[in-house]
């Protein structure tokens, strides 16, 4: 269990309890992936104490630059801070937070196997996209295709997407991960349009070793990815459709272990397992319906749909520690808003 109580930043005495706790485990998490030291000086906002920063500005629906900057300066102690971050240092690191999101968020899950595998095991996972609404209006294909923007709010770098719930929508998909216990493992921001199954190898790219079955729907049903992932990482991905079979020997294999009992048992949890953690994200971050995302462009849309997933990752793993139900939001909610 990790001793909370050795935590380097000079205000900790400043910083409210669940932040001390939650700062000192992705700092211990940042470790389970080892990746190249970047050049030059090193930040004076770390990473992590950054991730918080962001996470309660977005659960406080705090989305301006200029206000972040206002709230930092009454409160940067509560981050371990010895001053608080310019307007210009904050929207710079909210801009690249994607790319150490896509790092920590997998640490996080395998910091969280290390503590529970009952909890938090990856041997059956569940694979999805969800679309988001894009900020600002609505650009329509004709006018996509004749390179016309008709009203300066359309996110251009947004892309349509049809949903079999939602029918069509312009905006940006969330690619997830999610174990039997709806626990986010890892995920990538992409455009709408971005088909499902190429994300697949991306999705799995620290977690692969862990992984023993990936379930999804029909768009994640692909040859190429399916028998890509039984080659070389011997992860069965499980999908309601067969292949036509013919002289090729692995569909005739899949095939026969996709009609067995369990696969067709494990195939009925991914709707009960899946949808909740978005519905989850939705509910939290006032993402419900057709309301739309607060940022434009897939850098901050990367950033901000990447720290929903860790916030409802922290969440969870701050109420296995006080032994409460994984899902609760109430007293993480009442934490930190």
């Amino acid at each position: 269990m990790i001793n909370h109580n050795k935590i380097k930043p000079p205000f900790i005495h400043m910083m409210p309890s669940n932040l001390v706790i939650l700062l000192q485990f992705l700092e211990k998490a940042k470790t389970k992936i080892v990746l190249k030291k970047s050049r030059g000086r090193k930040p004076i906002y770390s990473t992590c104490s950054m991730i918080l920063f962001f996470m309660v500005m977005m659960l406080k629906k705090i989305y301006t630059f200029k206000t972040m900057e206002t709230y930092a300066k009454q409160y940067y102690q509560y981050f371990g801070w010895q001053k608080a971050p310019s307007r210009k240092t904050i929207r710079t690191r909210f801009e690249k937070l994607s790319a150490d999101l896509e790092n920590v968020i997998s640490s996080v899950a395998l910091a969280c196997m290390d503590l529970s595998l009952s909890c938090f095991s990856l041997k059956v996972c569940f694979v999805d996209k969800s679309v988001f609404c894009s900020k600002g209006g609505i650009w329509h294909r004709k006018h996509q295709k004749e390179g016309i923007v008709p009203h300066s709010s359309i996110d251009t770098e947004a892309t349509w997407a049809k949903s079999k719930y939602h029918g069509w929508r312009f905006g940006y998909g969330l690619h997830l991960i999610v174990n039997e216990l709806r626990f986010p493992m890892t995920c990538v921001v992409t455009t709408a349009s971005v088909k499902d199954y190429t994300q697949v190898n991306k999705l799995i790219h620290y977690l692969h070793e862990k992984i023993g079955v990936i379930v999804g729907d029909k768009g994640y049903f692909c040859l190429k990815v399916i028998k890509n992932l039984d080659t070389n990482w011997s992860i069965f991905l499980l999908t309601n459709k067969l292949f036509k079979i013919g002289k090729d020997i692995f569909k005739t294999y899949y095939n026969q272990l996709a009609t067995t009992v369990q696969a067709t048992y494990i195939y009925r949890l991914r709707k009960e397992n899946i949808e909740p953690t978005f519905a989850l994200i939705k509910e939290l971050f006032d993402l419900t319906g057709d309301k739309k995302l607060p940022y434009k462009g897939i850098d901050k849309v990367s950033s901000f749909l990447m720290l929903t997933v860790v916030t409802v990752q922290l969440m969870m793993y701050l109420n296995f520690i006080h032994k409460r139900n994984l899902g609760d939001t109430t007293l993480f909610r009442t934490s930190f808003k």
